[in-house]
């Protein structure tokens, strides 16, 4: 799961899917548990695409999940997925995970026949989602399961006595689609997909503001800043510099973090 947010936009995007993926791990762990539930046999399961994979999250939690497949992870980014191969390689998986540039809302995307499909926080950003929903649909083999995962809102990272300063910097700052993701069921079905359940999985905790969830924390405000720093007040734009700076009233030094976010996530399979 990128699904981060996934795909964000702005500074260090990839130490923050990483960082996002390892404070969600357990949003993760839930949402591939139930791809495996629903495919059934592992052992049948021969080729698993990940489309959107960003730095591959999703795409070694599926490797765990089905030892015996070929895992594809798919995206247009190659310094992504140039970190996915390096991350193969250290782990040995070099025969097991494979990557593939391609657009998936391209016309023919060469994306290879799948049992199981799965996208994380990137099906928002396609140009044609008509097309890429068709594309995913072509590629399943007859039975295959579509499972596709997006944000339901920005995730939340600061205490509750920042609470309304998070509200007026997200209203600002968060610009980007990743957080504001479409009713997919309707371009699901309409390509000819059988719905089998939509599901909102949430992940909520609070959090020591080590250097994991603090290096998080401080990534996620930057990204949103990055948008919202025009736009705020000089009050609003000095809290933002101060927490996420190194020094003291940064995000670090907060003594615990309040770490939310949620998901929703469908599933489908081709007739």
């Amino acid at each position: 799961m990128n699904s981060s947010p996934a795909h964000a936009h702005g500074p260090d995007l990839g130490a923050l899917l990483d960082l996002d993926a390892a404070i969600h791990s357990e949003l993760l762990d839930e949402a591939t548990a139930l791809v495996a539930a629903l495919a059934g046999d592992a052992s049948a399961v021969r080729r698993v695409v990940d489309i959107g994979a960003g730095t591959g999250s999703g795409t070694f939690a599926l490797a765990d999940r089905f030892p015996s497949a070929e895992i594809v992870a798919v995206d247009v980014n190659e310094r992504m997925l140039a970190q996915v191969r390096e991350r193969a390689r250290s782990q040995g998986l070099e025969g097991t995970v494979t990557t593939l540039a391609a657009d998936v809302s391209a016309v023919a995307p060469a994306l290879g026949a799948a049992d199981v499909i799965w996208s994380s926080s990137a099906l928002h950003e396609v140009s044609d989602p008509a097309l890429a929903f068709q594309n995913l649909f072509d590629a399943l083999v007859s039975g295959g399961l579509l499972v596709v995962l997006e944000m339901d809102g920005p995730p939340r990272v600061l205490p509750a006595s920042f609470a309304a300063f998070e509200d007026r910097l997200r209203t600002v700052g968060d610009v980007t689609p990743a957080t504001h993701h479409p009713d997919w069921t309707a371009a699901i079905e309409a390509a000819g997909f059988s719905m089998i359940e939509t599901r909102q999985l949430r992940s909520e905790s609070a959090m020591p503001a080590d250097w994991t969830a603090g290096e998080y924390a401080a990534l996620e405000l930057r990204r949103v800043g990055h948008n919202a720093m025009r736009s705020l007040d000089d009050s609003d734009r000095a809290t933002l510099v101060t927490l996420t700076g190194d020094g003291p009233g940064g995000v670090r030094s907060l003594g615990e973090l309040w770490i939310r976010g949620t998901r929703t996530l469908w599933a489908a399979r081709r007739p």
